[in-house]
């Protein structure tokens, strides 16, 4: 039975913290369920809510586990006004935890860095038009 990843809060829990625990995280993860979809490296797509957020990455559940090392694409759609508007960006599985019947948390990794990863970033975070 695998370890479930800490919970997410709203500050930085870097390595230079003095608590107990030494943890790798340098960016804070916020708290935030939004819908997504995964299109994973075959072409099944897959859909999921997420957990929380940070730069570097993000997880979710959905309803079958993920094998860490999977390649995905991250698909987020809204509508600003009445135009619909999306972002995509590449990630890769880290962990994939068994929650509960039909519910899986799995850790994403952003791999690819600049504009359409912080654009997924402000959306999630309710920032993003």
């Amino acid at each position: 039975m695998s370890r479930l990843p800490h919970l997410a809060n709203d500050t930085s829990d870097s390595t230079e913290d003095t608590g107990s625990g030494a943890s790798r995280r340098t960016h804070a993860r916020l708290a935030v369920r939004r819908p997504v979809s995964l299109t994973m490296s075959d072409g099944r797509v897959r859909s999921g809510t997420t957990v929380d957020v940070s730069q570097l990455g993000l997880s979710l559940t959905t309803d079958k586990p993920i094998a860490p090392g999977s390649k995905c694409q991250v698909r987020v759609e809204w509508v600003t006004g009445a135009a619909p508007k999306s972002v995509e960006i590449a990630a890769k599985a880290v962990y994939s935890s068994y929650s509960g019947p039909k519910c899986f948390r799995i850790g994403l990794i952003f791999t690819e860095k600049g504009a359409d990863a912080m654009a997924l970033v402000q959306h999630l975070l309710g920032g993003g038009a």
